[in-house]
């Protein structure tokens, strides 16, 4: 069968296209952008490609480039279809870059595939040197198109001769489109789930049998947790195939009668019903079905030869006789579903009224995050990183937020909600921004010009696609000495994709760029990844340097750390640190940087001049009286 690869960056495009030639007997892969299908195709040649133009990382244009100018794919027919086209040039670039044939959408299925097979079989004549094999699907292909161009002229005849048949034949199309309207209309296309509004005409009835019966129902909230960032990292088909799996997988822990659904995302939604007249019986009840889903999401996932670990987190809802709509409930429901994820995700909730408060004082810490963002209340503080001898090497920036009416509001307060919202991303360009000028004002300074400044890099940040180009960008702004930033990466950033992380650190790493990697220790370390990664420093957590001098076990931990980066040419520096004890204990393991309240607590950039001038004054006057 013939391998056909498709590349759009809509969804509905690509399924589209795919139950079309999966329908005429080929075999198709999906790619949503153009970088996406030169992996694909390189791994694994198709026989034809059919690409749409405009799509995000890369276009259709590019790949087209690309496509022909790789000596393993440029014999490959590329056919270009398109709805963006609105003057003839286009057209006239498309094949003048090698484009075997430009389709405009809409297409009637029928002129598609006669289109389709036609470039096919061109590209069977063009490529005479093929395997057998190949010559094989070839001769195939031309015996499709002669059947197809055969089929319509049998089509036309019919339509003549057979005209009452056709007729019927007409009415029966119809109503099959008809019913694929319907099922369209209240399922979902990826799972063939009941979608929103199948799900919400289901709960207004389960409502009103629970009322007449006086028995308890349930809705079950069901979010996966973290997808968003196997989306990020290994992109939306395998996201989609996840989705697949763990629509089968919900399904196995239904009972009969109960209903299924995917609101959308990696939203799922569960009614139960007919569930006990005691409603301590029925939260067991609905308490089982939630660790039955659990436990089957946990399983591991194989997705396109990629092993994945998912969990999620169920809000539950119970109702009796309640005058509930069904937005309230499932309002209710998702709030327990939140509650869920900040116990620590991979559990179950049922809803409390006390929880409604929690998500009001959420909603309000939003909003006010919003308004910080245009108001410009965000501060950075700077912590000194210290050599044994008493020397500023550099400072981490560390961002506060200075709220009108609560104050200095720490960075633990907040993040976790930045994060879960997007709003890191432009608070995190708010950090790098400001990191970059104040790092061009004291490299105007002599006293201050080699000071390097350490900046958190959040994991959405990171995998930004823009990351590496607004990095450099800002450098060139500013012109300061890309050695005096350092980005801190945390383990568990990096092992989300180990491969973009080394190709995204080396690009920076080209412009002099320094990295750290941020609380080394506290993830799954791997030596392999550490041989690989062009790191500049590793910071010990501030929990082993805490008990170090306390506990033998994070002694030897801290010990380990410091020599097998001495060994790897690795600078180590070790946050926390409170105590000279602690500082000797550094020392004589030659660990070169510390960071810690030993030193100095976290200041604003003046405070923090202050202090660099008073210890400069206090190491001269040591040096003179030392003379």
């Amino acid at each position: 069968m013939k391998h056909i690869l498709i590349v759009d960056d809509k969804e509905e495009n690509l399924y589209y296209l795919q139950a079309l030639l999966t329908g005429n007997g080929y075999i198709v892969e999906l790619a949503r952008h153009g970088a996406e299908a030169l992996v694909k195709a390189r791994q694994n040649p198709p026989q034809l490609i059919v690409s749409d133009l405009l799509m995000p990382v890369m276009d259709g244009y590019t790949l087209l480039r690309h496509w022909k100018s790789d000596a393993k794919l440029k014999k490959i027919p590329f056919i270009v279809y398109t709805a963006t086209y609105t003057e003839p040039e286009d057209e006239k670039l498309a094949l003048s870059l090698g484009a075997d044939a430009f389709i405009l959408k809409p297409c009637e299925p029928e002129d598609f595939i006669a289109r389709f097979v036609e470039v096919l079989a061109k590209g069977v004549v063009a490529t005479p040197d093929s395997t057998s094999e190949t010559n094989n699907d070839h001769s195939d292909t031309l015996k499709d198109y002669s059947v197809i161009l055969i089929r319509k002229l049998e089509e036309k005849t019919l339509q003549l001769e057979e005209a009452n048949q056709f007729l019927q034949q007409d009415i029966a199309r119809r109503k099959e489109a008809e019913d694929k309207i319907q099922h369209l209309a209240y399922y979902d296309l990826l799972t063939n789930l009941p979608n929103r509004l199948l799900l919400i005409d289901r709960l207004q009835h389960t409502l009103a049998m629970s009322a007449r019966h006086h028995n308890h129902g349930a809705l079950l909230f069901i979010d996966l947790d973290h997808f968003k960032t196997l989306n990020d990292t290994k992109g939306h088909s395998v996201g989609d195939l996840l989705l697949v799996e763990v629509a089968k997988r919900l399904q196995t822990c239904m009972r009969e009668g109960d209903t299924l659904a995917r609101l959308g995302g990696d939203e799922f939604v569960v009614i139960l019903q007919d569930l006990s007249e005691d409603s301590s019986q029925a939260a067991v009840q609905a308490e089982t079905v939630c660790a039955k889903i659990i436990s089957a999401i946990n399983l591991p996932y194989y997705l396109d030869s990629y092993l994945y670990h998912s969990s999620t987190s169920v809000g539950v809802c119970l109702f009796r006789n309640q005058e509930f709509t069904v937005d309230e409930l499932l309002k209710r429901a998702d709030i327990a579903m939140y509650q869920a994820k900040n116990a620590g995700r991979n559990t179950q909730r049922f809803y409390d009224p006390t929880m409604q408060a929690a998500l009001e004082a959420r909603a309000a810490l939003e909003t006010d995050l919003r308004l910080a963002i245009k108001k410009n209340q965000f501060r950075l503080y700077y912590q000194m990183q210290v050599d044994h001898s008493g020397n500023v090497h550099g400072a981490e920036a560390l961002i506060r937020w200075q709220h009108p009416q609560k104050g200095l509001v720490p960075p633990l307060q907040f993040i976790p909600l930045t994060e879960e919202t997007g709003l890191i991303i432009p608070i995190g360009h708010w950090v790098m921004e400001t990191a970059c000028a104040q790092i061009k004002r004291w490299e105007s300074d002599p006293a201050t010009r080699d000071l390097q400044v350490a900046v958190n890099v959040s994991a959405c940040q990171f995998h930004d696609s823009s990351f590496v180009e607004r990095v450099i960008e800002m450098l060139s702004r500013h012109k300061i000495k890309p050695g005096n930033l350092k980005l801190e990466l945390t383990e568990s950033l990096v092992l989300d994709n180990v491969e973009e992380a080394i190709m995204k650190m080396q690009a920076l790493k080209s412009y002099g760029v320094l990295f750290s990697m941020d609380d080394f220790g506290t993830g799954f370390s791997s030596l392999s990844y550490l041989t690989k990664l062009p790191l500049d420093q590793l910071k010990i957590d501030q929990s082993f340097i805490r008990n170090m001098c306390m506990n033998n076990r994070d002694a030897v931990v801290v010990q380990t750390i410091i020599g097998m980066a001495n060994n790897l040419g690795i600078e180590v520096i070790a946050e926390g640190v409170e105590s000279e004890t602690q500082r000797e204990f550094l020392e004589q393991n030659k660990c070169n940087l510390c960071q810690g309240y030993l030193f100095s607590q976290p200041l604003p950039v003046d405070a923090f001049e202050n202090k660099l001038r008073q210890m400069h004054t206090y190491q001269l006057s040591t040096l003179i009286g030392r003379e």
